[in-house]
This record gives structure tokens, sequence and C-alpha cells, in this order.
């Protein structure tokens, strides 16, 4: 039964996004070029890309160019594409310009085109020169170039002479790894003596420093921007006798590498985190084939800074690169259980997320333990999750808190009893789990409400023109979504000259919200325009002014595409809906705690999940229309 309902869970969460059922035999096909191998950096990638694949029963088939030369990977992909077969492809490109033909051809077709560690264009695949890959996974390599010569700088002070032995011009990575280290080497007031290109090679490498050295004796410190010229450069040093005479930072952790650390040739090894970059590739790359549209463009996977104090630390050594291959261990099965904690259930937001929740747990195999709050508030979910965590067999908890603050204590209680906290469309504190008030949930997944709210009432401006009045319909104060939607909608107020006659707070009931509205509306025949918050208030604002007789009259902008919205939208009685995306929310908590299972440190500690505009004009288009929330 549990196989059937799953099975069933995914057909329904593939309808609702407009796709087709996800596959159960084999899954998809997924392609895996590295820039160069053998290179334990991206050996250490394939692991996290295998894991992925056996967590989520997909195929990889691994093409590895001899040398980091698009000449050589170019005819590797085009192999590919024309095998007929592949979903995605998973790719460190070579060269940010040239690498963009052949990747531009397999996405044509139709191929899923992602990149890991190095990227095309300028790497903003948002909005920037190449947009098309759906997201760009590595390290903010100028940060790494900046870490590794401000460290040389402490040491050194102002005034010293350095070295940088870089690969080519060109390569995305290391160009901006350079970038980093010059801005710092200005900022601190370093010497840089020379640049050199070592076109990737350790040989090549360690002649060109062990002459740099031999001709500049006054150089004392130097920087390596990648695992070859590293080895290049350790090699050299030593040779000529230099230890402890040249301070070094090196760019990756290579096991030669920390060889060099601990023979104290090096004093600094900057580690990125490439089995994270391979991981979240193929995991994200998948989400995507699902129907998961709110992939980050970009996600930075940050660094180890390994020196000789914590070279043998657990919690550190774990991202020194592999030489060795190794199996991956095994797929989870039902044993596994996921929480998931909606914020209030019968609720079709509620139900099109759970959709992606079990799409996702049924791709990876996993339990799902889905326990619903009959309202929205703390006072009901918080016994919920301390009934969850005293059951003691709860790996993770998927939730969307009913109370920035109040819903705190328990959360916390959760993560204290070793369950990993991920939240959903709501946040607890200020939602900065960087940073911020809170930073022991892993991730929010969640719309950027303060956009939402002024989406909506910007949309109400440019037809009501300045001096307008409008009404807000809220939940409660204490909800950081609709908080925020409604500091949204009135920064828009403010910016286009609407004026807000009234908020009120339905206490997340469509009933409230009916009288609330039906009451303001008769008492202020002056408001023409209205903004709801969420789907309660929306059915709501939406009865009244049919009830009313007012469709026309007062413009409506209601936030959450429920059937009833979409109803209220197709009678003319709103002019304008915002659908988010909670199969998505869904999906992507799910997969961000198997991740996190697996040791991947680098999901976002945001990821924000856009929305869909419906107007009269689009309802009906299948790209909008599976927005629309189901119950």
């Amino acid at each position: 039964m549990k196989k059937l309902f799953l099975l069933a869970a995914l057909v329904l969460f593939a309808l609702s996004l407009g796709g087709g059922a996800i596959a159960q035999d084999d899954g998809y096909t997924i392609a895996f070029v590295p820039g160069v191998n053998p290179d334990p950096f991206y050996i250490t990638m394939s692991t996290g890309v295998n894991q992925a694949a056996a967590d989520l029963g997909l195929n990889v088939i691994q093409q590895d160019p001899e040398r980091f030369d698009v000449t050589v990977s170019a005819p590797i992909i085009e192999a590919l594409i024309a095998r007929g077969d592949i979903d995605a492809l998973v790719t460190a490109p070579n060269d940010k310009e040239q690498s963009i033909p052949v990747l531009q051809a397999a996405h044509d077709a139709g191929i899923v085109v992602l990149t890991v560690d190095t990227f095309i264009g300028d790497g903003n695949y948002a909005d920037g020169e190449v947009t098309f890959p759906i997201s760009y996974i590595g390290s903010d390599n100028t940060q790494g170039g900046y870490i590794a010569c401000s460290a040389l700088a402490d040491k050194l002070g102002a005034g010293a002479k350095i070295y940088v032995t870089n690969t080519r011009p060109g390569i995305s990575t290391t160009d901006q790894r350079e970038e980093g280290c010059l801005a710092a080497a200005e900022d601190t007031g370093l010497v840089v003596a020379r640049v050199d290109y070592n076109e990737n090679s350790a040989d090549m490498a360690q002649q060109q420093t062990a002459a740099v050295l031999q001709a500049n004796p006054d150089i004392v410190g130097m920087f390596a921007t990648n695992t070859f010229g590293a080895l290049g450069a350790g090699t050299a040093i030593q040779n000529a006798g230099l230890q402890g005479a040249v301070e070094v930072a090196l760019f990756d952790a290579s096991e030669e590498n920390i060889g060099f650390l601990k023979d104290g040739i090096v004093s600094l090894v900057i580690a990125q985190k490439p089995a994270d970059m391979g991981y979240l590739g193929v995991a994200l790359a998948t989400a995507y084939l699902d129907g998961v549209g709110s992939i980050p463009a970009r996600i930075g996977t940050g660094y180890a800074v390994i020196n000789i104090d914590n070279v043998d630390d657990p919690d550190v050594a774990r991202f020194i690169y592999t030489s060795n291959t190794s199996d991956p261990a095994p797929a989870l099965d039902d044993s596994y259980n996921l929480a998931f904690v909606p914020g209030v259930n019968p609720d079709p937001f509620s139900i099109t997320m759970s959709r992606g929740v079990y799409a996702a747990a049924g791709r990876l195999g996993i339990n799902v333990i889905q326990q619903d709050p009959e309202r929205f508030d703390v006072t009901v979910s918080e016994p919920i999750i301390r009934a969850l965590i005293a059951r003691g067999d709860i790996a993770s908890l998927v939730t969307a808190p009913n109370d920035k603050e109040q819903s705190i204590p328990v959360l916390q209680d959760a993560h204290d009893a070793g369950i990993p906290v991920l939240t959903v469309d709501t946040f607890i504190g200020d939602g900065n789990y960087a940073d911020g008030e809170v930073t022991f949930p892993m991730t929010y997944i969640g719309s950027d409400n303060v956009q939402g709210g002024y989406i909506a009432c910007s949309a109400l401006a440019d037809v009501l023109g300045a001096g307008a009045k409008i009404y807000v319909t809220n939940t409660r104060p204490g909800i950081s979504t609709t908080d925020q939607r409604e500091e949204g909608c009135i920064n828009a107020a403010d910016d286009f000259g609407l004026v807000v006659a009234r908020v009120d707070y339905n206490e997340n009931s469509a009933d409230i919200a009916q009288a609330q509205t039906a009451a303001v509306l008769q008492a202020n025949p002056d408001i023409v325009g209205m903004f709801a918050t969420n789907l309660f208030g929306a059915v709501g604002a939406g009865n009244a002014i049919q009830n009313a007789g007012l469709q026309g009259a007062v413009e409506v902008a209601l936030f959450d595409a429920g059937e009833e919205n979409i109803q209220f939208l197709r009678d003319g009685v709103v002019s304008l809906v915002i659908a988010q995306k909670p199969a998505d929310m869904g999906y992507l908590g799910v997969i961000a705690q198997i991740a996190n299972l697996r040791g991947v440190t680098s999901m976002p500690a945001r990821v924000p999940t856009g929305y869909a505009v419906i107007n009269i004009d689009n309802v009906d288009d299948p790209d909008v229309a599976r927005f629309i929330y189901t119950g």
C-alpha cells in the first residue's frame, strides 16, 4: 500500500507541474564530464556525483578529458549528444567562452545543462551573458584568492614580494582566484612580482617556480591557483630547500598539498568542496527534470581553510581530496523517516507542497510521516512536533513554522535532539539562517514575500493610479510570510502613491476575512483596490466582493493560486493572482535533507522559489496553469 501511495503521489505531483510521470525504473541518464582526469579534485567530485545517482536511482555516464582543454572536452560532449539518451549534462567547462557552442548544442538537443566548478559566459545564468545552463555550482573563486593572499599578507607584512602561478587565461575559476589575490595584495600592500601560466602542468609549474625563485631571491611569498600549479610549486620549493623561507598558500586540498603542509613547505591550503558540487549538480539536475522550476542559478560551495593547527581535525580533514575511487553508500530505504509538518491542512497550498515532498521521497525511497495542524496556530503545531521528537525515530524535519518567534523553542528542541530542521514557506527569527537571529535550521526554502507583495500592489497601482485607496486583508502579525507580503504591498503603495486605507487581520479564516471585507467596503465606498496576503484571506475577500456585486468596481490582487481564487479571476472578481511554487518547496526541502545526510555542507541557507503571476490573459497557458494549487 505504501508503494501504491507513493506512486500515486508522484503521478499527482507530475500532473500538478504539467509534466509527465516520474520514471520509476532506472531513472534518468546523467552525463558527467569533469574538467580533466585523473585529478584528485575531480575524483572527489565524482564521489558526490555517484552518491547522488545512487540515492536518486539514476544512471551516470562519466567521460573524462585527458587534458584541461576545450579541444579535448568538446568532442566528448558532442559524442554524448549524439547518443540521444542523455537527459542532463553536469560538466566543468574548460573555457568560459570557447565551451559555449558545444554546451549550447547540448541545450538545443533537449539536454539539461548544469556547470560545476567552472562556468561559461560571466557565470551569471540568471540574467548575464549566457543563461541556458540551469545553475552554476562552485566556489566563490575571487573570495578564495583573496583569502589566500590576505593570509600571506598577515604573515609577511606590507611591501613583501610574492609570486603567483596560474594555469592559463580564460579558465573562469583560476582567472578569478588570480583576481582575488591581486585585490588582496593591493588592499594589504603586498607586491606581486610576477604571474606565470603553467598550462595546468605540474612539471611546467615546477620549472617556472624554480626559475623565478632563483632569479628573484627577494620573493618571500607564493600563491598557486590550483592543484597542478600547487604540486609543481611545492616541489620546486622543496627541491630548493626553501621551506620556511617562502610562505606559500596553495589552492586545492590534494593529498600531495596536505603533505607539503605537514612537511612545513606551505602554510595554508584552501580546500574547495568538490563532492558537494557533484552531489548538488546531479540532485538539482534531477529536480529540474522532475519539474521543479526553482533551481538557484548560482550556488556557492564555500571553503575549508586548512593549516597545520587544524589539518588533523576530522571536521576539517574530511575536505581533503582523495585520489581513490570508492563505491557510494547504499541507497536509503523506508527505514529513513522524514517528518513533514505543513502550516495547516486541509489547504490547497499545503496539499500541493506535500506532492513535492512525496515526489522527492518516492524517488529517494524514504518514508514520510506527515502530521497536519488543523489550524495555522503554534499551539496546535508545537504538540505535533514534540510528539515527533519523542518518537525517537525521526531522521529529519521539514516544516512551515506558524510563528517566527513562538515556533523557535520547539524547533530548537528538535535540533538539539539531533533532528536536522529545514523550514519551507515560512521561517523563524529573521529568516537569515546564515548569520541572522536564528541559525540552526539548515535552509529556508520559500518565496521572496516582500517581492510578492510589491508585485501585487504595483499591479494595483498600474491600474488605479496615484491617490487611489486600497484595503489589505492579512492573517495575523508574527507570521513571517504574510508580514512580509504586507510590507511589500505598503512599500509599493509608498512608491506609487496608493493610499492604504486599512489593514485587517483575519486569523487565517476565510469567514472572518469575508465579514471584515464586507464591512470595510460598505463603510468605505471610495476603496477601489484590495490585496489579500494568503489563500484564506483571498477566498473571504473574493466572496465578499462577489456578494456585494462589486466585480470590476474594486480591483483585486490575491496571493495564492487556489482553485477558488482562479475561479474568481475567471469570473472577473479579481484581476491578478500571485502563485507561489509550493511543490518546489516540498521537493527541494526533502532533497536538501538527504544531501545534508550525505555530508553536503553547501546547500544555500536561503532558496527563493519565485512566482507565477496569473491574469485572465495567461490563466489557460499550460506553462502558467501548472502552478495552480489543487486540493
